[in-house]
């Protein structure tokens, strides 16, 4: 019953929240009509779109001419302040756009042709595939290639004119060509003679936008091109050799609401009288916003990864018209084998047979898209001291897809996505390395949330994974829990071995009030300390509240007592200062009376044999504490005055950590890069920390284990 599945689409997928990439797509075509309108020596300027199977690529080309005309004017005239003459131009263009016929041509049929003296010839082969490609389209079937290269013999304007003469266009319409599948290049090797450097290299790509430049100069043509490729690389040197400019489409992953959009909106044709999808999926107890919730926790918002999920919930909804889909039942269909290997079937090659370098650059990539660690288009990866990789080709290359993020400065940035829907078969492939198990276990448990919430919390990140690291392998000889045990009695008594392996869990976080939204996740109130600690907090497991505003410690975990019946309740307050003020005592005072005193006032009292901890760890302390504290650790006990203002409780403790102690936890090297990242922003960019530095972590981390 599957393979008759695959063979088809359950239903008709609307193309959603692509507003963003009609209006680039459009400026620039409209920006090589106007060059080429100026001079004839223009450098053309082409949208491309180099992204990974799933991200919308083909479905946005085919679908771009209607959604234009949805658009309207807003596709090509904006808010900026333009003439009207300007707008006038614009809207002849965008007249002429909604007229124009779309080209569709696939280069996985890109082949050598007959003549014998083209037979290897790249130019000659797309020029015949641009004319198959049109014959077809018109119905007239595939023509013969021996009387095309009679007929063309390699002029662009006899070959444009032979496809408006197929097409039954006017010479003024506009010829709007989609290539796609572009990365096809990089096994053709072989099949063409390919222009070569002087030493003795061969760029294929260099070669097509050259061919593509050419036909650029006749009137009235226009070029998307599409597909999975090494794109930056492509895109510089499409720059200087090629003289073509090439425009990114960001494509970016859809968001919650345009899930539900396209929920609402796709209908399925196998069901009677085409419902929507929503309304065959959803009912009264399961609503479209909390399947698209779940949608959005499996694939990321990648458009190939959604589609194909929903194609195979709608399989099991024809198959078994009982069935009433619920967030447990989602879960269980979806984790299914068949269900994983049925989405992501495209990128299971790829997947399952990870090179060792690709296996070392698999940690870095997974703490950028851990932490949220921004990168610019440009930042470079040194694999060798000979060899260097974009870090942009490097997300395709290893099979993520990438976030375009605009700053309120306008600057564009990129987050790395790994979907969670391919996180079991990564793991697959580094089965043996337990720290890359542990960064995907965790990124794994965050909430979706917080991705597109996109706060960088690398210092709460790394503190927590060392402190796990810390209780799974070396709890007897850890430095910083041996200066725990000595300024905390009961520290000491506790069992700091974690007896299996485990991973960071994101809990709800504290807030004054209770959140009213319908969100699952809503947050914990302050009063709820009781609930948290009893029936949240589970014995050696770690935890991060996933919002970093919470009325609580940033990070929690409860430790059983060695011989005794006592426990202990951790809360570590990472408060990363990165400028020249460090935190100062009515800080600390907030941090201890958010935690120590309701969690006194609403378990300890109630639990005897329940002690309370909270660790101050900052990197940088104000002077005043510093010198209070003679620059060295301290722990505040019952009846302890803290800054004259607060009082420790009974049985609660309060540390507050050195800034040296806290450098050889971290590490000196790491912290100094975080301080020049942070210091202007919440939220740096990889270049910013650094990606030297974002190996460092991984070979700190790594030597835990």
């Amino acid at each position: 019953m599957l393979s008759v599945f695959q063979r088809r689409d359950m239903y008709d997928s609307v193309v959603v929240d692509r507003e963003q990439d009609v209006v680039l797509t459009t400026g620039q075509l409209y920006g090589l009509q106007v060059r080429r309108e100026l001079e004839r020596s223009f450098k053309p300027v082409i949208p491309f779109a180099p992204h990974l199977f799933g991200s919308g690529k083909t479905r946005f080309v085919k679908s771009y001419l209607e959604l234009v005309k949805s658009m309207s004017e807003r596709a090509l005239i904006g808010p900026e302040n333009i003439s009207d003459c300007e707008k006038d131009r614009r809207r002849s263009f965008l007249d002429k756009l909604h007229e124009a016929v779309l080209l569709y041509v696939d280069l996985t049929e890109l082949k050598p042709t007959n003549p014998i003296e083209e037979k290897r010839n790249l130019e000659w082969a797309v020029h015949y595939l641009l004319f198959k490609s049109a014959c077809l389209k018109s119905g007239q079937g595939q023509p013969d290639p021996d009387e095309c290269f009679k007929v063309f013999k390699l002029r662009t304007d006899v070959l444009i004119k032979k496809i408006r003469e197929v097409l039954s266009m006017r010479t003024d319409q506009f010829l709007l060509v989609a290539f796609d599948e572009v990365g096809v290049l990089d096994e053709s090797y072989g099949d063409f003679d390919f222009e070569t450097t002087q030493d003795g290299k061969v760029f294929p790509y260099n070669d097509l936008f050259g061919i593509i430049r050419g036909l650029c100069l006749e009137d009235n043509v226009f070029f998307i091109v599409v597909g999975k490729s090494e794109g930056l690389n492509i895109h510089n040197n499409a720059i200087s050799v090629s003289r073509v400019e090439l425009t990114f489409i960001p494509l970016s992953p859809l968001e919650k609401d345009s899930i539900i959009e396209h929920l609402e909106k796709s209908s399925s044709f196998m069901f009677t009288g085409s419902p929507k999808v929503s309304q065959i999926l959803c009912h009264q107890h399961f609503s479209t916003s909390e399947l698209a919730e779940l949608l959005l926790e499996l694939t990321g918002g990648v458009p190939g990864l959604l589609v194909k999920a929903i194609n195979y919930l709608l399989h099991c909804k024809l198959s078994q018209d009982h069935l009433l889909l619920s967030k447990e039942s989602f879960w269980m269909i979806m984790n299914d084998s068949i269900a994983t290997n049925y989405c992501v079937d495209p990128l299971l090659p790829r997947l399952s047979s990870l090179s060792e370098t690709r296996q070392r650059l698999l940690k870095m990539l997974t703490l950028l898209a851990l932490y949220h660690i921004r990168f610019e288009l440009g930042e470079l990866v040194h694999l060798s001291s000979t060899f260097d990789v974009f870090l942009f080709d490097l997300v395709t290359d290893m099979c993520f897809y990438r976030r375009l993020i605009v700053d309120e400065n306008h600057q564009e940035r990129y987050e790395v996505l790994i979907p969670k829907l391919l996180i079991g078969y990564i793991e697959q492939s580094v089965n043996n390395d337990r720290l890359e198990w542990l960064l995907l276990q965790t990124l794994k448990s965050q909430p979706v949330e917080f991705f597109y919430e996109s706060k960088c919390r690398v210092f709460e990140g790394l503190v927590a994974t060392m402190f796990y690291l810390h209780f799974c392998y070396h709890p007897t000889d850890s430095l910083m829990f041996s200066i725990l045990g000595q300024l905390s009695s009961v520290w000491k008594e506790m069992n700091l071995k974690f007896s299996s392996e485990s991973t960071a869990y994101y809990m709800k976080s504290i807030h004054y009030t209770r959140s009213t939204s319908e969100v699952e996740r809503d947050t914990f109130d302050i009063n709820d300390w009781k609930k948290i600690v009893e029936e949240m907090l589970e014995f050696e497991k770690i935890y991060i509240p996933f919002e970093p505003t919470s009325r609580s410690p940033d990070i929690l975990f409860k430790l059983h007592g060695r011989t005794s019946g006592q426990n202990l309740i951790v809360g570590i307050a990472c408060k990363g200062r990165w400028s020249l003020n460090g935190i100062r005592w009515n800080e600390i005072v907030d941090e201890a009376c958010k935690f120590l005193q309701p969690v006194h006032d609403q378990v300890v009292t109630v639990h005897p044999t329940l002690h309370c901890l909270l660790i101050i760890m900052s990197t940088k302390l104000s002077t005043s504490v510093a010198t209070d504290l003679n620059h060295s650790s301290h722990c505040y006990s019952f009846g302890d005055r803290v800054a004259g203002v607060f009082t420790i409780p009974l049985n609660c403790e309060l540390i507050i950590l050195s800034e040296s102690d806290v450098e050889n936890f971290i590490g000196k090297d790491i912290l100094s890069s975080l301080r020049s990242a942070f210091k202007s922003t919440d939220n740096p960019h990889s270049r910013s920390i650094g990606i030297s530095t974002v190996q460092e972590m991984v070979l700190s981390l790594s030597q835990n284990i």
